[in-house]
């Protein structure tokens, strides 16, 4: 009654499933959707910065990348590196890399008056002109100075030579900070042939050098943090070109519920703008509180784990055994499981975001009305829901007081949502909205029944078995009508940039589970609220099984997948 085709010989070069060639590499490095960490300022600088990645590894949580943040350099932003903070910034990197972690460190394309370059750069004529057609000068929160002229050839040679002085130390990319619209300042800008400059098309250039000259120099694992979509007091203002929009955030907030509900006002701009990743700094970056609410902070976690980008720094308090001392465990256990929630979504986030990339789409999809930027004058836009959807089969819906109900929104697309901790419980996407009790350490998040949801866990995850070099194809409620996905890969990995292509479709007698051969990665399939399956140990002849009849959840490793996989699951 078991189909099973697992072809697990070396010899053979016979596919069971052939390879998902017409799957795309993935489209930027996948750590854009690990854990990042970050120190406002930098704190002291190096021994801060390498202490705040050990001591979270000291609590078991897992980082991914670390921001060096302004002040490493001895002067903004000439890419000398401030020894007396910063004894050893090669040493550093490699130290970093040596934890796994990854290193960006913060940037703009301004270049201060005192700064050692400055007069180079002034005298050499490698500046923007103002109305005046002279090099324009802006005061701005780091100091005054001068923004690199990126369409003069000589200017760009020059700039790209002093970024060299950092990419030759194996950094991982930059924080490019906000500080493009000060153009505005120069009433009509000028470049050094006297060409107008418009605003974006400066953006575009600053972010896009970034991007492209260290991606050129040192790989398509590198990546730029810029700013989607910001807000001004009335305004949303755009920044970055969305080419480079692989691992943004949204600005600035307070430390506040009203801080988080900015956050997300800026999350739908930039989605409805089609922005593709992005996040926000969990807990808010401006700390106007003293100290940071825990409740708060672990809200805003849980939609950092829920986002493509989850990243914690700022003013203020962010360790989160520090954040309330009286509390210290709790707090950081809860922390500790949504970010390991958030690695386990690293193949779902990187294929979805892949495509937002491609297609000039967003990982985003808010279920409030759309609202323009100008809409947003008019109104103050204050949207009638902060619900979100996360790709096409995970709803969000974020905790935004101090108490424990969430206002759930539910799509209205017929299909029934599952709650991600608890699959007993379903709800209709009929547009209905309830309130619901969600402890501090829960989430409402929703589970599209039906899809595949691809992910890898690489971190103990409650509900799901580890297995770091398996994709776990994870459905609740398999349907009839059967579903597809891909999942993209990265073409720098030792997989070199092969996906996967996951089905599953309907039989006589059950369901058919196909993945397509990989070199390098097994699969797991999880089907929740099914039967047994009849003649189990059949199945256990050729994957590891397991059946648990009190959440009817059935658990299916296909230890070898080089050869791909198609196995027929019977329940009658």
């Amino acid at each position: 009654v078991f189909f099973v085709a697992v072809c697990c010989s070396s010899v053979s070069t016979q596919f069971v499933v052939p390879p998902a060639v017409h799957v795309k590499a993935a489209a930027y490095p996948h750590w854009a959707h690990h854990h990042w960490v970050w120190l406002d300022h930098g704190g002291s600088g190096q021994e801060d910065c390498l202490n705040l990645t050990k001591s979270y590894h000291a609590h078991n949580i897992t980082v991914g990348a670390v921001d060096i943040d302004s002040t490493w350099e001895t002067g903004f932003n000439n890419f000398i590196v401030n020894t007396d903070r910063y004894p050893n910034a090669s040493a550093m990197v490699e130290e970093f890399h040596s934890m796994g972690v990854r290193v960006i460190f913060w940037i703009t394309n301004m270049i201060d008056e005192d700064s050692s370059n400055y007069k180079e750069g002034y005298d050499n004529g490698y500046y923007i002109r103002n109305i005046l057609g002279k090099q324009g000068k802006v005061k701005w929160w780091h100091g005054k100075g001068s923004m690199i002229d990126y369409t003069n050839p000589q200017a760009l040679a020059w700039w790209h030579k002093q970024m060299d002085n950092m990419l030759n130390i194996g950094i991982d990319g930059w924080k490019c900070d906000g500080t493009d619209p000060y153009i505005l300042e120069f009433v009509e800008p000028k470049n050094y042939n006297g060409t107008s400059i418009q605003w974006h098309e400066y953006s575009d250039m600053y972010y896009g050098d970034f991007f492209d000259y260290t991606r050129e120099k040192l790989g398509n694992d590198r990546l730029i943090m810029s700013r989607p979509v910001d807000g001004y007091g009335p305004l949303f203002v755009r920044f970055s070109p969305k080419r480079v929009m692989v691992s943004g955030w949204v600005g600035d907030q307070d430390d506040t519920f009203d801080g988080l509900k900015d956050a997300l006002k800026r999350y739908f701009q930039s989605a409805w703008d089609g922005y593709a990743n992005f996040g926000s700094d969990i807990g808010g970056y401006r700390n106007p509180m003293k100290p940071r609410q825990a409740e708060l902070f672990i809200r805003w976690a849980q939609v950092g784990a829920f986002s493509p980008l989850m990243e914690n720094g700022g003013g203020g308090e962010h360790r989160p055994w520090m954040v309330d001392p009286s509390r210290a465990e709790k707090i950081t256990d809860i922390y500790r499981t949504f970010v390991n929630i958030h690695y386990s979504l690293n193949p779902y986030l990187l294929t979805v975001g892949s495509q937002a990339l491609e297609n000039g789409t967003s990982s985003i999809h808010p279920l409030a009305r759309h609202e323009s930027f100008m809409d947003k004058v008019i109104d103050d836009f204050n949207p009638d829901s902060y619900c979100y959807k996360l790709g096409d089969r995970i709803l969000v819906a974020p905790v935004l007081d101090n108490g424990t109900f969430a206002d759930v929104k539910f799509p209205d697309d017929g299909g029934n949502w599952t709650f991600y901790f608890d699959t007993s419980a379903s709800y209709k996407g009929n547009g209905q909205r309830l309130k619901m009790h969600i402890p501090l350490h829960q989430m409402a998040v929703f589970v599209l029944d039906g899809k595949i949801l691809t992910l890898n866990v690489s971190h103990p995850t409650p509900g799901f078995p580890t297995n770091p070099r398996a994709i776990t194809a994870y459905v609740v409620r398999p349907d009839p009508s059967g579903d597809t996905t891909e999942v993209r890969t990265n073409d720098y990995s030792s997989s070199n940039g092969v996906g996967h292509e996951l089905k599953y479709f309907s039989t006589d007698k059950g369901f058919r589970l196909e993945s397509s051969a990989h070199p390098t990665t097994s699969v797991s399939w999880i089907l929740v609220d099914v039967n047994e399956p009849i003649e189990l140990e059949r199945l256990r002849s050729v994957a590891d099984v397991e059946y648990n009849s009190s959440t009817r959840t059935l658990h299916v490793h296909v230890v070898d997948n080089t050869r791909g996989s198609s196995l027929d699951v019977n329940f009658n």
